[in-house]
Parts: C-alpha cells; sequence; structure tokens
C-alpha cells in the first residue's frame, strides 16, 4: 500500500489491481524500492547521482531506492512503451510520467533529453 494504494512491483514495472487483474501504471513519486532492476542506468545530472530505468528516475536514500521526478537535463538512452507525442510550436516531445523528453543524438546515438516545458 502506498498512499491508500495498493501497488505490486516485480523487476521494475508498477502494476494496479484492476477488474481482477493488474494493469501496469507509472510509479507514484516518492515510492521506495529496495533493489533497483537488472539494466538499470546511473546518471549524474547538476552533482547529484540517479538511477534510471523504464521511464522512471530513483535516487538512493536509506530507506532505499526512491522514485523521484526526471531532473531537467538528464540524458536518457531510451524510453518505455506508452509515451505520448507532445508538439509545442514546430518541436515535439514525448512525454512519460509528467516528464517531457526531447530526441536527441548524444555521442552520435539515438537519446532522449528530459527538458521542461511551460
Amino acid at each position: 500500500m502506498y498512499n491508500n494504494m495498493q501497488l505490486r512491483y516485480y523487476q521494475g514495472v508498477y502494476y494496479q489491481p484492476v477488474n481482477g487483474g493488474y494493469q501496469v501504471i507509472p510509479p507514484p513519486l516518492n515510492v521506495t524500492i529496495q533493489f533497483l532492476p537488472q539494466g538499470y542506468t546511473t546518471l549524474t545530472v547538476g552533482g547529484t547521482v540517479y538511477y534510471y530505468y523504464g521511464g522512471v528516475f530513483y535516487l538512493f536514500t536509506q530507506n532505499g531506492f526512491m522514485v523521484v521526478r526526471a531532473p531537467a537535463g538528464a540524458i536518457v538512452p531510451n524510453l518505455p512503451e506508452g509515451c505520448e507525442q507532445v508538439q509545442a510550436g514546430n518541436t515535439i516531445f514525448l512525454r512519460y510520467n509528467n516528464a517531457y523528453y526531447q530526441p536527441i543524438l548524444y555521442n552520435e546515438q539515438n537519446a532522449y533529453e528530459v527538458v521542461e516545458i511551460e
């Protein structure tokens, strides 16, 4: 239970009970897990170390790894399925879990940078 919401977690994926089954959901902010899933990426943004997996950013705390907002300026190699395309002016962004990502080339590879849109 988290804030009166029943959640399940398995290998980096969060689930919520729905009609006798489960539906994949983005995790709520501040949920804490004890272990990161295999394949996570470590990123440093503004001097802070973040852990990234499947569209979710974590910070290490004394209680485990806590889900936090995507930090502006973070560059990630991939995004999970279910991202929504959003157009602002002539630019197309991808939105996932209330964060906006701009597709970029980083080290000659496709990547995504977290941006703030107002």
